[in-house]
This record gives structure tokens, sequence and C-alpha cells, in this order.
């Protein structure tokens, strides 16, 4: 019985006009089955140790999905050293089909408004206590990596990832296999040399490995140094330069929301050089904040980041300039928002290190992240598409909307972005980091302005660089020559052949196969044909990249790719979470949503925007994600083409972002979520009250209620206090005074919005017994021929006191004199108290005393 308890809900009902619940109501209070706890939210089931049998390793299986297509044979380059340490490596746990299948569901109530846990995000230890395998099990998986001479650098808060590592030949007598080196495409990788083995005893727990082979996330941008006549922002080729204040006009940014109080994590591998922001800001008239950069505890520091070129061609890191370009692109929509750089090297585990930090930290440090690297689903294998899935699963359970880059080489995604394509291109693949369902994928489209660009673009800048005169029309991005040289620079996506078609993922345009997850849901701008503005100092040898102008030149860098697109999005997402109070989790079933309730929302990408006449799909142009051959347009591998709706190229379009962030913030408001807390600091007379409170979208104010009886008709009523109209709980507190010693109160939190009146459970305290006060004497000071100050210290035991002094020539104090009295209230510590005596007798021994007098004695 108590195995099949998966889920029961506590939630009260709203409140119908008495002060007090009946305590028969018990199901309103924290109750206790079998080992389910609940406080007003879902009950979950402990998790059951699924390894029960000894660990064998002479009983061995393999584990499928594990060996890439080129570790083979006839790439083989040789062992990896034997004592080459290998330390980056993480082993992905599975729950267990009823925890799947309840988390499931917790994630789908997470964003089901009513639900009694809609945007109760859990914090990263939350999620491994509520859904992650048993502490026994994971002893036992460490137990085994340890004894095969292993070490464990890591077990993550959500129990799913053990991060481990050690030299090469005891991974390979782990896993028994080899590591080994493959030449692949010029370059050398490393693998596993046939399929990993572990033991069957622990097969239930064990889902997949990340490291056993080398996986290449490459930065998906093109970035490009100007320079201009400035501040001329228009070339005679008829390309335009998108500056902050052009993006907001072309996407319709609200100018009342900045992303304030949000953060927004971005994944890097380098540094960067505040400078260039400095600049960009001075030439563009932006004003976010540069970022905080994090490297994760236990990750080898990158160093400064590269701010003069010393080398000619300059010798420029990809890695800086990305996390320049996701910087300002995030910033610039995002001005008020926290930006967070996280780095980590490749050496230290590069971009999953990175996310790992913002998704397994405490508190959550971002309520957004942006990832710009990527590399195909069918190069990495199904392990590695699971191993961010399971990542971005957990992220969406904390409250953290997740964007990641589509790719840059169109529907062939194992291509070189930017590069002449293979003459046999692999099949189309897109960005496994993309697959999740659990993550937002951004693709890119481009501006069809180049008919008539007047009618989209002003002749001259404002002082902010900005020229573009409002929304011009998108087709799908597609850049297939550079010059007259076939490239593979378009916008990436395809359909996941490990993820599955996700149940919110519907609506016009999306395929009805049902085949796999499809990619990307949205889109910006990421032509090379009208860059982004930037600053990037580091180039500046023979370009004057630095934004300085220098010889009435205006030198400056422009970035192309869904590099640019996936952090214009997380700003978007800022802008939201500022608007409804708090993150907001996976966006991907509200995207679809809206997409099919307010369209207008959506800028849809079609043939008929993209201005293509005779589109085929066979030929590479801006109504599709098809990629040229290695000589010309044809000869190519056929991609996707924009339709009507969703298509695997733009996703469902771009934003108009004003449109939906309004839409969006239209989900009907729900009657508050209300849950009472503990009483502290109680003494005979005060205490203080808890509860937290989920306004559910609407403005909420919140009281307690609080008496000596259980059904009282005339209870107490704290003071009301306003929590706004967020959709995150919130805490909320009332002190208490005045209480009467050594008796129950009972008492709960009251929430009420514009929907309805929501109690939160019952709970009580008892105040303590007061007591009569306790006084001490102390000594005489100041004393003088005719005056003099006495002391004592008094504690009032729990109810209100008052005490004087008494003093005389008498040692008996008959016939003494009474100081004033004085009120010290109904604390329970000792007071110091005094007074001040004058008109004494010279030379003459008095006597005194301290009285102290409560209700008590």
């Amino acid at each position: 019985i108590c195995s099949s308890l998966s889920y029961v809900s506590a939630r009260p009902r709203n409140r119908s006009g008495v002060a007090f619940r009946k305590l028969s109501r018990f199901l309103a209070m924290p109750v206790m089955l079998c080992g389910l706890v609940t406080s007003g939210v879902a009950l979950h089931a402990q998790a059951v140790s699924r390894i029960t049998q000894a660990v064998d390793t002479s009983k061995v299986r393999a584990l499928p999905n594990h060996l890439p297509q080129w570790a083979n044979s006839a790439n083989s380059a040789g062992l990896v050293p034997a004592d080459m340490q290998l330390n980056q490596m993480t082993l992905l746990l599975s729950r267990s089909p009823q925890q799947e299948q309840a988390f499931d569901k917790f994630l789908a109530d997470q964003q089901t408004p009513g639900s009694p846990d809609f945007h109760h995000w859990l914090t990263p230890a939350e999620v491994g206590e509520r859904f992650g395998p048993s502490d026994q099990d994971i002893a036992t998986v460490t137990g085994w990596l340890q004894s095969q001479g292993l070490h464990v650098n890591s077990i993550s808060p959500s129990k799913i990832f053990i991060g481990f590592g050690g030299t090469a030949a005891n991974v390979g007598r782990a896993f028994q296999t080899e590591m080994r080196y493959y030449n692949v495409n010029g370059a050398q990788h490393m693998s596993v040399s046939s399929a990993p083995m572990i033991p069957e005893a622990l097969a239930p727990v064990i889902q997949s490995i990340r490291g056993l082979y080398t996986v290449e996330e490459k930065p998906l941008h093109h970035a490009s140094a100007m320079q201009l006549d400035s501040p001329e922002m228009t070339v005679g080729s008829g390309t335009h330069f998108i500056a902050p204040a052009d993006f907001a006009t072309i996407y319709d940014l609200p100018p009342s929301l900045t992303g304030a109080g949000m953060s927004i994590g971005i994944v890097g591998r380098s540094r960067t050089n505040p400078a260039d922001f400095t600049n960009f800001k001075s030439k563009t008239g932006s004003t976010f904040a540069n970022p905080t950069e994090i490297v994760p505890p236990g990750s080898a520091d990158p160093g400064p980041a590269l701010t003069t070129c010393t080398a000619t061609p300059c010798n420029v890191s990809e890695d800086q300039l990305e996390a320049t370009l996701d910087v300002t692109r995030a910033g610039s929509v995002a001005p008020g928002a926290n930006l967070l750089l996280v780095i980590a090297t490749g050496a230290s585990g590069g971009i999953e290190t990175a996310a790992q930090y913002l998704v397994n930290t405490t508190p959550v440090p971002a309520q957004v992240m942006t990832i710009s690297f990527g590399a195909c689903e069918s190069s990495v294998g199904a392990s590695n598409v699971n191993f961010w899935d399971s990542l971005f699963k957990n992220a969406a359970a904390e409250g953290i909307s997740v964007f990641v880059s589509s790719g840059d080489a169109g529907a062939s995604g194992c291509d070189a972005n930017f590069s002449t394509p293979p003459a046999s291109p692999q099949p189309n693949s897109p960005n496994y980091i993309c697959s999740s369902s659990y993550a937002t994928c951004v693709g890119g489209t481009e501006f069809a302005d180049t008919a008539s660009p007047s009618s989209y673009w002003s002749s001259s800048n404002t002082s902010n660089l900005a020229s573009a005169l409002g929304y011009i029309p998108e087709g799908g991005w597609n850049e297939s020559l550079s010059g007259s040289a076939p490239q593979a620079a378009s916008s990436g996506g395809g359909v996941s052949t490990v993820i599955a078609t996700p149940s919110w993922q519907k609506g016009t345009g999306v395929p009805s196969a049902r085949s796999g997850r499809y990619t990307p849901d949205v889109a910006f701008s990421a032509s090379d044909h009208d860059g982004y503005f930037a600053c990037f100092a580091a180039a500046a040898v023979g370009n004057g990249t630095s934004c300085v102008t220098t010889n009435n030149s205006f030198g400056f860098e422009y970035f192309s790719g869904t590099s640019a697109a996936a952090p214009d999005m997380a700003g978007v997402a800022a802008l939201l979470d500022q608007k409804l109070g708090g993150g907001q989790g996976n966006l991907n079933p509200q995207l679809y949503s809206v997409a099919a309730s307010q369209p207008a929302a959506f800028h849809d990408v079609t043939v008929a925007t993209s201005g293509v006449s005779g589109c085929v799909v066979t030929t590479p142009s801006m109504c599709n994600s098809s990629i040229p051959g290695p000589t010309g347009t044809t000869g190519g591998q056929a991609g996707f083409l924009v339709t009507n709706g969703y298509d695997e190229v733009t996703g469902l379009g771009s934003l108009d972002v004003a449109t939906f962030i309004n839409n969006y913030a239209a989900v009907p408001a729900q009657a508050p979520v209300a849950t009472t807390g503990s009483a502290t600091a109680v003494t005979a007379n005060t205490a203080t009250l808890a509860g937290t409170v989920n306004p559910n979208g609407a403005d909420t104010t919140v009281s307690f209620l609080y008496g000596i009886n259980s059904t009282p008709s005339g209870a107490g009523k704290t003071s009301s206090q306003d929590l706004g109209s967020g959709s995150t709980p919130t805490t909320a507190n009332a002190n208490l005074t005045g209480l009467t010693a050594g008796t129950k109160y009972y008492y709960q939190v009251v929430a009420q919005n514009s929907v309805g009146t929501t109690d939160g459970a019952i709970n009580s305290f008892t105040t303590t017994s007061a007591q009569s006060p306790t006084a001490a004497t102390g000594s005489a000071t100041a004393v003088t021929a005719n005056t003099a100050t006495l002391a004592g210290t008094v504690n009032p035991n729990g109810a209100d006191t008052t005490l004087s002094f008494l003093y005389g020539t008498s040692s008996t104090l008959s016939g003494a004199t009474q100081t004033a009295s004085q009120d010290i209230g109904s604390g329970t510590t000792a007071t110091a108290v005094s007074a001040n005596l004058t008109g004494l007798v010279a030379s003459t021994k008095y006597y005194f005393q301290v009285v102290a007098q409560n209700s008590v004695g």
C-alpha cells in the first residue's frame, strides 16, 4: 500500500467566512503516512534501493550508445598513456519508472495554474530528496568506482550525477575496454575502443557515462571586424548593423521592463575584457552592468582575457569572442538584469561544469541560463543527449529557463559552421544540447530587407547608433555563400532521434509524424548581412575594432550566428520574469500555447516573408536550411523549408516581445496558495508567526488569525500585509505581543486575492509559564556626602514587572523610603536597573534593596 502512494493533495479549500477551520480538517495539516511527508504540496514515494545483488565484476553487461562511429580501427592512433589523468567524467544515474513518472507529473503541475505545485520551485537538494536514487544505491555505485582505483569528485544534490576520474588505465580496466586515440577530420580524439561494460548488479541505476570519448562543443558564432567612417553604420552592400536600440525597435521590447531583479547565467569558457563593454555602452547608450565572472569551485581559472592583439593576424580566442557576444546580447536586451558569466575551461569540464554550477548551487544563482555551444546529435550519441536532458530537467524543477543556440550549419549540423561543406555531408542532425525538451532551442532568421532597405532603415543613425524604423520581414537565416565561396552558415534545427516528441509540441506546422523532439522553438536575427554591433579590443590591430575612433575611422566587431539569438531570448526571459515576479522554469509548453491562442505574439517566417521566388528545398536560400555543395549552391544537403506556423528552420518564428510577454502573463490568476509555518520566539507573552503564500498572479494580502480555541468566533487578526501579484512562494511573518503565559494558542495564515481566499493549515504553540520576578541588589556608586546611585538586576520571568528601591538608615529598612516605580515589561532575561538618591545626610550609613513585583508575585 505504501509503495503505491505517489501523490496526495493536501491543498486547503477556499475560505467561506468562518474565522477558523475545524481541527477535523486534519488533512490540511502536515501528515506522515508510510514515510510520505507533505505540508500542502504533492507527496512523493521514498526512494527504494534498486541494487539488490552483490557487485560481481565477472557478471557484466554493455552500456549501449557509448561508442562513437569514428572510434574504429581505421582511425586508431594508439593507446592513451596509461597514467594520463581523466578527471572530468560524469556518471548519470537513472530514476525508477515510478520516480520518473512522479517527477514528470510534478513538472507538469509546476506549469499548471491552479495546481498546488504551480511554480513551486525546488532547491537542488529537494530534487534529490524527492526524486533521486536511494543513498544506499549511491553508496554502492561510488564504492564500486573506488574499488576500481577511480576517485569520486562529486555527487550532485539531485543525486543523479556522480563526477569521477582516474588514470586512463584504471578507467579502461573499470569498464573492461581501452582508452585510445583516433584521428578524426585531422584532429586527435579520445574514446573507449569498445562498448563500456558495467556490473549487472549496477545496471538498474546507471543510465549513461559522459566523458568516455571526446565531444567537441564549438561556439556557434561568426565574428568579423569592420572599419567605417564614424558614425555611419550602413555600408555600400546594403549591410546594416544591429545596435541595441535597433533590436528593441524591430522586436518591440517593452520599455517598462529591464529584467531588474533577475539573473541570467551565461555558460562560457573564457573571461572577458571589461573595456569592451565600457566602449560598447558608450557608443550605444546601453546601461547594463558588467558581468560577475564565476569560476566554479575546483575548476582551473582560465586567466585574464586578452586585451590587445599581440600577433598578426590576431590570435583571438573564439571562447572569449563567444563570452563577449553572450554578455553583450543578454545585457542589451535586459539591461537591468544581473549577468553571471560562469567559466570553466575544457580541462575543467568546460560547459558541462559551468552549467552544472548553475543548476546544482543553492540558492539557485540565476532564473535564466543561456548556452551558445553545440555539436551534432548523431556524432555525440544518445548518452550525451541524455546528460543534458537530465540536467535541464532538474533546472526546470528549480524554476530555471534554459536557452540553447540551434546551430550554425543548417540542417546538416555535423558540418563545420562557416566553412566549406564536405563533398559527402553527413545526414541531417540537430544540435544535441538543443534536443532536450526542457530547453528552449533558439534558431536564426535573416531580414528580407535588400529589395527596399529604405523601407526599414533610416539613412542616418541616432546618437546611440540606431537606424531601424520598425519590424523587418524575416526569412530563415541562410548565407550559403561567402563572397562566391560556398559555406555552411544557416539556422540549425531538425528532429531528435533520442528525445521523443513532447506532448506540448503541437500546432500548425508541427510534423504530424511526431518522430521526436523538433527544433528550434523560436528564432531571432542571426545573419552576417545585418550583424550585431559589438566592441572587441583584442582584435584591434589593423582593423580598429576597439570601438575607439581613430583617424576618422570607426572600428568595431560584428557578430552573427545563433550564438547571438540564444542570449537574445535569455534577455527576453529576464523581462518576462520581472513582469511575473520570478523565474518561470521551462517556457516551452506556454510558448506553443501562446502561439496557438495569440499568433500576433510571433512573426511567422514563411516563404512569402522570406522574399524568395521559386523556392525549392534543394537550393539553399532564405526559404530553407539547406547547405550548398563544396563548389557551388547545388549538390549539397537538402534541409527544411520555412512554412506557415512551425518549421524546423525558425520554429514558431521570432517574437513581438511586448505582445508575447503580455499574453504569457495573461495566464488566468488563481486563488493564492497558503502554507502555515512554525511559531518562533515564543515567550510567556510573545510569539512570531510564519507562513508562505504564492499570490498566483493576482495582488494578494495576507494576515494571521490566532486565538485560544480551535474554533473561536472572535479570533485575533494581525495587520494585513500586501505581497503583490507574483507567482512564487513568499514568506510572511507577524509578531504577537500581550499573550497570556502558559496558554495554548491556535493560528493559521490567511491569504486573499481577487480570485479567492485560502487558509493555511491550523498550527499551535504554547506560551511559557510566567513566574515571580528574580531580583538581585547591586552596589551603590557615585556616593558623595548627599547622593548615591543604587543598582540591581531584575528578570521579569514572563510577566509585566515593576520595581523600586527601598532605602533607609535601619538595617531592617523599617520606615524606609521608596524610590519611584519603574516598569520593565514582561521579558525573560535579566535587566539592569538603577535609581539616583539625593538629599542624603553626610557621614551616615544607609541600607538598601531592590524590590520587583509582577502578577505572579
